[in-house]
């Protein structure tokens, strides 16, 4: 059996939790002597650099030059093209919604879907054209049941066509019981990841602004609004960002204090799930896909809710024996979600689709 992973997220992201579970799972492929490579001539991504073997990336950008977005992914495309007549995959695995080259191609693919936040919040993007993509797709496979019903629910999907795989967490962490005073945020912070909120509930509290910094870590740094917001909450003194690899979050994961994610809408939530295997408390918006994957092992807020958000970091905070039993809980619900599973059950898709 041979997979071709296709480019597009790898051009779309410079970090993120898509690209490193298309790294995660085609690693795990070479071990079990399937034959997969990524295939991304030109990417921006970092998650590539740590996956040499099993990828072929001929030039890798910090970021698209400006006016070249289009003429990178047309690249990509075209030379990706040729390079599937001449690899002859027996299945494409799509790592994001390329429309373009799936007109051309005359092989079995497998779409993954990640989350419907574009068509639940009613946001115009109109870069990726899903719906021919979710049309042609041989199968599909969503990170989760809540994109699983979104995904039915906006697009008319047929349920068989439909398998959730969930994303895996590394196990085996080593813990550090002496954390430093900081409560971490990761990833975006675009609208829907209310970052807002969480930051004007944190300028909220005397307690927390005496005792705790804010650590941002993404691939953007703040910008101007963020700024200014920052600054009217008088607290620029506290609030810092950070960018970097894996090995860089991993240690921020090991050390913070508590790991927040007051998210409106979710794809599947990677992160908070990363945050409890290095034994972090974690606090997390009262939403569907947290209540899926999550449980009971964290701490749960009203996203709309500034006080209650404060309210809820204070509480944790201030009681170590809070901490340990959510530590407790994170950990073991970790236990569920591993990359060999994953990648095992998308070998068995693969099967499915080939006979």
């Amino acid at each position: 059996m041979k997979i071709l992973f296709e480019s597009s997220i790898f051009l779309h992201q410079p970090i993120g939790g898509i690209s490193k579970y298309i790294c995660k799972i085609n690693k795990i492929f070479k071990k079990k002597n399937i034959r997969s490579v990524i295939y991304s001539p030109l990417s921006i991504n970092d998650n590539l650099k740590f996956t040499k073997s099993s990828n072929i990336n001929y030039f890798r950008f910090k970021k698209i030059p400006k006016f070249c977005t289009k003429l990178f992914y047309l690249i990509n495309n075209f030379v990706t093209y040729f390079f599937i007549k001449l690899y002859k995959p027996d299945i494409i695995h799509f790592s994001y919604y390329n429309n373009f080259l799936s007109r051309f191609i005359n092989i079995p693919f497998i779409l993954t879907v990640y989350d419907l936040i574009s068509e639940k919040k009613n946001y115009k993007d109109n870069r990726f054209k899903k719906k021919e993509l979710i049309q042609k797709a041989s199968h599909i496979i969503c990170i989760s049941n809540t994109t699983k019903k979104d995904l039915i629910k906006f697009y008319n999907v047929d349920i068989k066509k439909i398998s959730v795989i969930y994303l895996g967490v590394e196990k085996n962490r080593k813990l550090k019981s002496d954390k430093k005073n900081y409560i971490l945020f990761v990833g975006s912070r675009d609208k829907y990841k209310n970052f807002k909120n969480f930051i004007i509930a944190y300028s909220q509290s005397n307690y927390l602004i005496k005792n705790y910094k804010v650590l941002c870590f993404g691939s953007k740094n703040f910008n101007l609004e963020e700024i200014q917001l920052i600054k009217k909450l008088k607290i620029e003194n506290n609030v810092f960002f950070k960018s970097g690899n894996d090995k860089i979050l991993n240690n921020l994961y090991k050390n913070a204090s508590l790991f927040i994610s007051p998210s409106k809408s979710e794809g599947f939530g990677l992160t908070p799930l990363e945050a409890m295997s290095f034994g972090c408390p974690i606090i997390c918006s009262n939403i569907d896909i947290f209540r899926e994957t999550l449980k009971n092992s964290c701490c749960y807020i009203n996203p709309n809710s500034t006080n209650d958000i404060k309210k809820k970091m204070e509480n944790i905070l201030r009681s170590k024996q809070k901490q340990k039993i959510m530590i407790k809980k994170g950990l073991l619900k970790t236990k569920k979600y591993s990359w060999n599973k994953c990648a095992q059950e998308t070998i068995e898709i693969y099967k499915k689709v080939l006979n």
